[in-house]
């Protein structure tokens, strides 16, 4: 085998390595994200207020969220808006005070202590 080849193969069997370690640890990240959330999520289902999921937003399935002992009848999906962008129609929940969470694609917003704390979701959670 000629030092080239030898070297292609070593860069290759490299790149391979290396994008297994990623893909590993991305997926340990994402277990905890999605335990995180649904931690989260499971604690403020049991408040005396809505959690508001916009229209867009993936989430996990209703199976998935009765295992771990999320009150369904606390999740309200809301309507996609003909006349409010996502971000507005998120104040515009804010605003009501009905709400112990909303949550869109990219965040989580839920009421904790009198101020509205954001849950970064950069890894969206399906099932």
């Amino acid at each position: 085998m000629n030092s080239a080849m030898a070297l292609t193969t070593y860069s290759h069997s490299f790149n391979h390595l290396i994008s297994q370690r990623i893909t590993s640890a991305a997926s340990q990240v994402n277990a905890q994200c999605e335990a995180h959330f649904i931690q989260i999520l499971k604690s403020l289902s049991k408040q005396d207020k809505w959690i508001f999921i916009t229209a867009n937003t993936s989430m996990p399935s209703c199976e998935t969220l009765l295992k771990h002992g999320i009150e369904l009848n606390r999740l309200v999906r809301l309507k996609a808006s003909n006349h409010l962008t996502e971000r507005e129609t998120i104040e515009k929940a804010k605003q009501f005070g009905t709400a112990s969470a909303i949550i869109c694609n990219s965040n989580c917003y839920y009421f904790s202590d009198s101020q509205w704390v954001t849950l970064n979701r950069k890894i969206t959670v399906l099932h």
